[in-house]
């Protein structure tokens, strides 16, 4: 089990969770003024008289994709009400596009100046902080004290450098085994006489029987699989750091593995080649990519990489088009303990121009402080947007998405509509029984020595690496070119670096 931090004590009352903490208990849950009572009023009346402390100030919250009409709506209304009342400060929320995310517009922000907080990964994080972009918010974590009731431990370490927290970690969901299982259309599967698939050679019959039935549909909606398929190529527990080094989570060491290096990547690249020939990912993802994930969305596919919360994430989506769709997640081998990262959804970083980055602290805060919040954020107003029946299960009146549902996704909070299974609920409360946090987890490469190699390495993966890792290419004819690429573009130099630095970091961690 996953590590968690100790519980705050909070104030109790009967709230419809639709799931609890791996602990087992709600107590980071405050309650609603509908189900409160007294309870709920003197809170609300606890949260205004501190916010009276406070001087006034102004927040810009930055977020990517596509604002809705009922967002705009809200940001102006109770969206900014609730953060003037709880935390006495203007929110601003900016939307961007994702390709503005970690670059771009973004960078320009910062490198300019500007007073705000979006979200970061931590490769991200390494580069900015690098340069004095974020502030560092060691001295602020206080602030958060309801989120931090509920994220755990390694979640925070994964956004620290030198023992400095650099961003807030948001969300608590199940993550381990992300993308090693394999998201399956349970409903084509029946329909092939099949009931489930927990080996490679069982997912190619589904992919034979189906495609007899429906030559229209495609296999494999992606172009990576080394994790769903490293039961069959590797006897080892592999985690992946970034497209260059993997982790043997198996070996109690501090040995890196260079992945396109290694015996395993061959097996691996020959697999896909394999599907790539048989027609199990089609032709034309090797020109176009996005055309796989429309296909998946569209119920044009068969399967996917799965996680804990694709079921019900992707059924929402291909039951539009196939009303008839099920997801279920199936894993091809056993014996090996789930890997995770932590369970945070993302993480919130504070410009270094930002006047009051406690302030914005306070606000992350609020994003996972109780039902009533996270209702608020997550799905609007109750009666407007949305309804509640008796057991806590959603319907949404509104369809808008407001602060995107998959930041936010804590699973002392969270509801789930009528449609997801009560079995699915059950198994998605327990998903991460029995996982362990990669020793790597918390570990963030300087790239500074070896910021030119890494650039040149970036290159020959995009133009040699990645088109024989999705199959495209034969490994046997293909990567020789490949390796003297790798070899004159400095892996070695890149890897030994990694590998002073990693052993250091997990020395001290010892």
């Amino acid at each position: 089990m996953i590590k968690k931090k100790g519980w705050l004590s909070l104030l109790l009352a009967t709230v419809f969770l639709v799931s609890g903490c791996s602990q087992g208990n709600n107590e980071s849950a405050t309650p609603s003024a509908e189900s409160g009572g007294a309870a709920a009023t003197n809170a609300a009346g606890e949260a205004g008289d501190a916010a009276g402390s406070l001087a006034p100030a102004k927040l810009k919250i930055v977020l990517y994709g596509d604002e809705s009409n009922r967002m705009k709506e809200l940001a102006k209304t109770e969206f900014y009400d609730v953060v003037k009342k709880e935390i006495n400060a203007e929110v601003e929320f900016q939307f961007l596009p994702w390709t503005e995310y970690g670059g771009g517009k973004t960078d320009l922000m910062l490198s300019t100046g500007e007073d705000f907080a979006t979200y970061t990964d931590a490769n991200y994080m390494v580069k900015s902080v690098a340069k004095g972009l974020y502030t560092d918010l060691t001295p602020f974590v206080s602030a958060a004290a309801d989120l931090s009731a509920s994220v755990d431990e390694a979640s925070f370490r994964a956004f620290q450098l030198d023992g400095k927290q650099y961003a807030v970690p948001v969300g608590n969901k199940p993550n381990s085994a992300e993308f090693y299982s394999v998201l399956v259309r349970q409903d084509l599967l029946e329909e092939a006489g099949m009931t489930e698939v927990t080996s490679l050679s069982e997912l190619e019959q589904f992919y034979d029987k189906v495609h007899a039935l429906h030559p229209e549909l495609i296999g494999y909606a992606n172009t990576d699989a080394r994790r769903m398929l490293q039961y069959d190529f590797t006897d080892k527990n592999l985690y992946w750091q970034n497209d260059f080094i993997a982790l043997d989570e198996s070996a109690q060491d501090d040995q890196i593995i260079s992945w396109f290096e290694s015996e395993e990547f061959k097996k691996y690249a020959e697999l896909m080649h394999g599907w790539y020939e048989k027609g199990i990912i089609p032709k034309y993802a090797a020109t176009n990519v996005p055309q796989l994930q429309s296909d998946w969305n569209s119920g044009k596919a068969m399967f996917w990489a799965g996680t804990a919360a694709r079921p019900f994430e992707g059924a929402a989506t291909i039951s539009q088009a196939v009303p008839e769709a099920k997801l279920v997640n199936y894993f091809l081998g056993t014996g090996r303990p789930k890997i995770s990262r932590g369970t945070y959804s993302t993480a919130f970083f504070v410009s270094a121009a930002a006047k009051d980055p406690e302030r914005y602290v306070m606000f992350f805060n609020l994003l996972q402080k109780n039902q009533e919040l996270y209702d608020l954020f997550a799905y609007g107003i109750e009666g407007t947007d949305y309804t509640l029946d008796a057991n806590g299960r959603l319907t949404k009146i509104s369809t808008d998405s407001l602060i995107p549902d998959w930041l936010l996704m804590n699973k002392n909070f969270m509801r789930f509509d009528n449609t997801v299974p009560d079995e699915f609920i059950a198994e998605y409360k327990v998903w991460d029984d029995g996982a362990i946090i990669s020793k790597g987890a918390g570990f963030n490469f300087d790239n500074t020595p070896v910021k030119n190699e890494e650039t040149k390495l970036n290159g020959v993966f995009t133009e040699y690496l990645a088109p024989i890792g999705s199959g495209f290419s034969d490994y046997d004819t293909a990567f020789p070119k490949a390796l003297d690429r790798l070899k004159a573009a400095g892996i070695d130099k890149y890897i030994a670096e990694y590998q002073k630095q990693f052993s250091a970091w997990y020395a001290e961690k010892q």
